[in-house]
């Protein structure tokens, strides 16, 4: 599905539509974006700019949610059994609850994509490894990255903040 995702511009543009539609509706409903964790970045930028009286209560809200919690807070366990870090992460498997509680699982840390995403930070390599966002991202989307790349720690493809919004030198390439 590569080849049908959206432009980095594109992105940015229904980020923009979605918080315009969301002030609009009022303090009655919440909108969840879901697998970019950039958007909450995004989002507190144009506060800053647009509604700076509420960019306070994002950026606290930004990191008390702490960014990307696959394999740490988020899981999946499939028809088999067979536990992932998520819903999208099938490629990796850790363990199968018919052969070994999920408790146990969870916390092995043998395999090192699990050990990984427990602590991702110093693994993270690119863009996310020097940004000022990674403790309200926490590397984006681990999935997509190795995806698109072939490496689990690359940087997120689909990060469509500017190096200079993320507070990294022009030369670091978007992957």
């Amino acid at each position: 599905m590569i080849k049908e995702d959206i432009s980095h511009d594109k992105s940015r543009a229904a980020m923009d539509l979605i918080m315009k539609k969301t002030v609009g509706l009022g303090d009655k409903v919440e909108i969840l974006t879901v697998d970019n964790h950039a958007d909450t970045v995004y989002l507190y930028l144009r506060a800053l700019e647009e509604y700076p009286n509420l960019s306070d209560n994002i950026l606290k809200l930004m990191k008390m949610n702490g960014g990307n919690r696959s394999g740490i807070a988020i899981a999946n366990v499939d028809y088999k059994g067979n536990v992932h870090a998520d819903q999208f992460t099938y490629q990796h498997t850790f363990g199968n609850v018919k052969q070994r509680p999920f408790k146990d699982i969870w916390v092995d840390t043998t395999n090192p994509i699990m050990k990984g995403l427990k602590d991702r930070k110093g693994l993270l390599k690119g863009r996310c490894s020097k940004c000022k966002w990674l403790s309200v991202c926490n590397g984006n989307f681990r999935t997509r990255a190795e995806s698109v790349t072939g490496d689990f720690w690359a940087s997120d493809p689909a990060c469509y903040l500017t190096n200079k919004e993320i507070g990294v030198p022009s030369e670091i390439g978007l992957v």
